[in-house]
């Protein structure tokens, strides 16, 4: 049995794994990150639940993202672990790249439920929460 410090880790590799996944175009290991009825929801583009409704979703973002180079850059990743179900959060910066040229798409943060399966971590939950407040002048 891993200790708790493991736990975390293999957490965060699982954070970090959804990301390059998703911006290398990897779909298949990107929908295998989350459990058989595990959930996306984004504000931007859908809520989404289950294996074969996540691979849907894979091609939706596809065409979101065009000829763009999506990088998903998250950091002050927490978790917290209880057992076999985990929570997380963690900051997100998401950005596109073309051109010569990156824009940010979106800053907010990621809230996460996750569970393990098998002995292997991956997202029953995964919210996208973008930031709404205007900067101040």
């Amino acid at each position: 049995m891993a200790n708790i410090l493991e736990e975390k880790d293999e957490l965060r590799d699982l954070v970090t794994r959804y990301c390059l996944d998703i911006d290398s175009g990897r779909y298949d290991d990107w929908v295998a990150t989350f459990t058989e009825d595990g959930v996306f929801d984004s504000p931007i583009l859908g809520r989404w639940q289950g294996k074969t409704a996540l691979k849907q979703f894979t091609e939706k973002y596809r065409t979101w993202t065009g000829n763009y180079q999506p990088r998903h850059c998250v950091m002050n990743v927490l978790v917290n672990v209880e057992g076999t179900h985990a929570t997380g959060e963690c900051y997100l910066l998401m950005t596109h790249a073309s051109e010569n040229k990156t824009e940010l798409v979106i800053s907010g943060r990621y809230e996460d439920r996750m569970e393990k399966v098998n002995g292997k971590w991956l997202f029953k939950e995964r919210k996208v929460k973008p930031d709404s407040r205007p900067a101040h002048d």
